[in-house]
């Protein structure tokens, strides 16, 4: 062993030096490498100084490898392949995480706990969560799965829906006497549509435009859930997907104006790419959301 650690260079100047003649130059080397260009620079001139010999001449803009470096290169990259290769072969196996997607209120009301639920449970395995407001961004080809709010998966997607929606006025069961005394004491939580299905106060209006409910003031909200938020605090009357909103209406932090609620006939579906041959991991996530929401 002592032989050997004085054969062989530190093994890291070996990486830095592969980085440096894959990528072109330090500055690239040194962002794959997550280090500062100095680091870079510092163990390629460790290597050198070990040699006996430049591996690269440095000009002003330009950097290029000398003869010994070329001569050098592809050895240590077979080295440094054989060496990573070997190592994978033994180590052992890691769960690959399952990619999911889903809008900000799905995320923080309902996939959230539920991943939660999952970490704790036999099948658990790593996740990656996408947060978007974009639709489109929700059905990226390199998500394994995804939650969209729809009336059925869309073309080249397939998947089972999780929950209808159904829309209620919510308000915190301090608000509920007051609103009863007197509607005009409450405000609603109203938030910009960022989506064309997205509903809200100004859509819910059009639809029951006889409500004591349509001609209420009202305040906006920076997101959706800031306006559920404000609701359980006792701030005003928000617009509540009831299916998202099961555990706060379950707990009592909320309480539905059930006279007010009705279904838009659509749903939030858990989806897939038609065809998509999934490792065992995003099946027993898929099946795990299913399970739990019924």
């Amino acid at each position: 062993m002592d032989k050997l650690r004085k054969a062989l260079p530190p093994l890291d100047t070996l990486i830095f030096f592969e980085a440096v003649m894959r990528n072109g130059g330090f500055t690239a080397a040194s962002s794959e490498l997550y280090v500062s260009q100095a680091a870079v620079s510092k163990r390629i001139r460790q290597l050198e100084s070990w040699l006996g010999t430049p591996l690269f001449e440095r000009g002003a803009r330009s950097l290029v490898p000398t003869p010994a470096g070329v001569k050098l290169a592809e050895p240590v990259a077979m080295a440094l392949d054989y060496l990573q290769t070997s190592l994978e072969g033994i180590k052992s196996p890691v769960k690959p995480a399952v990619r999911i997607a889903a809008n900000n209120a799905v995320s923080v009301f309902w996939l959230f706990p539920r991943i939660k639920a999952f970490a704790f449970s036999e099948a658990s395995c790593p996740v990656e969560t996408v947060v978007s407001d974009d639709p489109a961004a929700l059905l990226a080809s390199d998500h394994d799965l995804a939650i969209i709010y729809a009336a059925a998966p869309p073309e080249g997607w397939e998947g089972a829906k999780l929950m209808d929606e159904d829309l209620a006025p919510v308000l915190s069961p301090e608000c509920v006497e007051s609103f009863g005394q007197n509607p005009q004491s409450q405000i609603l939580l109203d938030y910009e549509r960022y989506a064309p299905d997205w509903i809200n106060w100004d859509v819910w209006a059009k639809r029951h435009s006889t409500s004591p409910l349509a001609r209420l003031p009202r305040k906006i909200c920076e997101t959706y859930s800031q306006s559920i938020g404000r609701a359980i605090a006792g701030e005003g009357i928000a617009l509540a997907s009831c299916a998202l909103l099961q555990d706060e209406l379950a707990s009592g932090a909320l309480v539905a104006l059930d006279e007010e609620r009705y279904s838009t006939g659509k749903g939030y579906f858990l989806v897939k790419r038609s065809g998509r041959s999934d490792h065992k991991q995003v099946t027993e996530f898929a099946s795990f959301l299913a399970r739990v929401n019924k």
